[in-house]
């Protein structure tokens, strides 16, 4: 009876442990840090899953750009660690999109920026695994192990300093302060995927006179300064109206906090004080417009202060720092405390470039328009093409601590990686203004570098 009993419990072990075997966790893929790369992963997740994995991938859940989920089953491909018995395995993956410092910071098991990132629905997060708060699946968060982080700049490059309330002109956030000297990534392996394009936004009410004949374009503020040869006579002004275009010099001016009034930067623009809408330090958006737009070996420093209409003294420019894009876009868009869905002022701010901002019918960006910059707006064919350089190469920081039983295998961010490099996988939803480095003709070696003629190893027309 004992003989029987103990083989009974040896078959019961085994199935138990097959069983085990064949109901493994999920893998996961934990993707984290830069808000533009996080639109990127939201549109290709479920692609990236199904293309490259064997994956039947679900549609993507996200929770309006900090927080997304993939639900991928039945994944066949050897870069994910398979059950041994199925010769499949369901993943998860995950991205946040908060800031780029935060990226780098979390796949080095860093301390976060902003505590809050390390409180999830279902307690504390442990920062000496690189943990962060993710999505469970759909609507809670649960800490998870960063296995990917994402900048829009270089670890290193991410030196600035802001402080001000957390959400610009809306005080409900609080305020908040940041000083950056940079990210320490010497134990993480770096890797550029995409070319992140950014660009500027105005408020409809900043305007100026312009020729609407002879040389067209060109601000004016008589017909004859509009002529395309002296005394022809071929010149119309118009009337005032948004401008288009930013150079350059304004910027420069603009977000180093020098321009009390538009009419500071000529008479053709109409009087209107000057509202300046900036991200907070540890954004790669707010890195790069500082090194690859002001760069002050051959412009300005960025402003690094709040000034609001209550400081004293109560006069412009007025300048407000914002956590998120979105954030920003609104405070272009004059949301204030006193006019929450907006208001026709003098802003101006910066953002990724594809941000969706001229529909009119949308409480948050009624006021917007884009801009070009220096004559052109940021488009994929006009970045590759070397005309313009308001720019980052993205960068995928990985660590080598992603083999655990749960986790995903290093092979399958390697995989990820090589995706992302390929011009195809750009997501259609971006593909007029994101381009994949190895299409580049022209492209910058470094943060701070001026954009230099590249080999394109995946060319692409025109």
């Amino acid at each position: 009876m004992k003989k029987q009993i103990k083989v009974s419990m040896t078959i019961a072990a085994t199935m138990l442990a097959m069983s085990g075997i064949a109901h493994a966790a999920p893998a996961e893929l934990n993707v984290y840090g830069a808000s533009a790369q996080y639109t990127y992963w939201n549109a290709q997740a479920a692609h990236f899953a199904s293309t490259q994995l064997g994956c039947t991938a679900g549609s993507a859940v996200n929770n309006s750009g900090k927080h997304g989920f993939v639900s991928a089953t039945a994944c066949t491909s050897t870069l994910v660690p398979v059950n041994s018995v199925t010769g499949t395995r369901d993943l998860d993956i995950r991205y946040s999109g908060i800031a780029s410092a935060e990226g780098p910071l979390a796949a080095s098991k860093q301390a976060p920026l902003d505590v809050s990132l390390i409180t999830s629905t279902a307690g504390a997060c442990n920062v000496a695994n690189g943990e962060r708060a993710m999505y469970a699946s759909a609507t809670t968060t649960v800490c998870k192990q960063v296995h990917v982080g994402t900048s829009d700049v270089a670890g290193e490059s991410l030196t600035q300093s802001s402080s001000g309330q957390k959400l610009g002109a809306i005080t409900t956030g609080g305020q908040f302060a940041v000083t950056m000297t940079g990210v320490d990534t010497s134990a993480l392996n770096p890797n550029n995927t995409v070319i992140v394009p950014f660009g500027f936004f105005v408020n409809a009410s900043v305007k100026a006179t312009s020729c609407t004949a002879g040389l067209i374009g060109n601000y004016a503020t008589t017909a004859a300064q509009c002529d395309t040869a002296p005394g022809k006579g071929d010149g119309v002004l118009g009337a005032a109206a948004t401008i288009t275009n930013i150079s350059r010099e304004e910027a420069n001016l603009l977000f180093s906090g020098y321009v009390k009034n538009w009419t500071d930067l000529g008479g053709y623009f109409t009087s209107n004080p000057v509202t300046v809408c900036l991200r907070h330090a540890g954004s790669g958006t707010h890195a790069a417009l500082d090194l690859t737009v002001l760069n002050s070996n051959w412009g300005s420093n960025i402003v690094g202060k709040e000034k609001t209409l209550s400081t004293l003294p109560k006069a412009p420019p007025y300048i407000y720092f914002n956590q998120g894009s979105g954030d920003e876009i609104k405070c272009v868009n004059g949301n204030s405390d006193a006019n929450p869905t907006g208001a026709l002022i003098g802003a101006i701010g910066y953002a990724d470039a594809d941000q969706a901002v001229n529909d009119q019918t949308t409480t948050t960006s009624q006021n917007v328009r884009q801009l070009k910059y220096n004559g052109y707006y940021p488009t994929r064919t006009a970045i590759r093409n070397g005309q313009y350089d308001f720019y980052t190469n993205a960068w995928l920081y990985t660590n080598n601590d992603a083999t655990d039983a749960n986790n995903i295998a290093n092979d399958a961010t390697n995989g990820l990686i090589a995706y992302a490099q390929k011009p195809a996988n750009v997501p259609s939803t971006k593909a007029n203004y994101w381009a994949a480095k190895t299409e580049m003709k022209f492209n910058r070696g470094s943060d701070i570098s001026y954009p230099g003629k590249a080999v394109a190893t995946s060319p692409q027309t025109p």
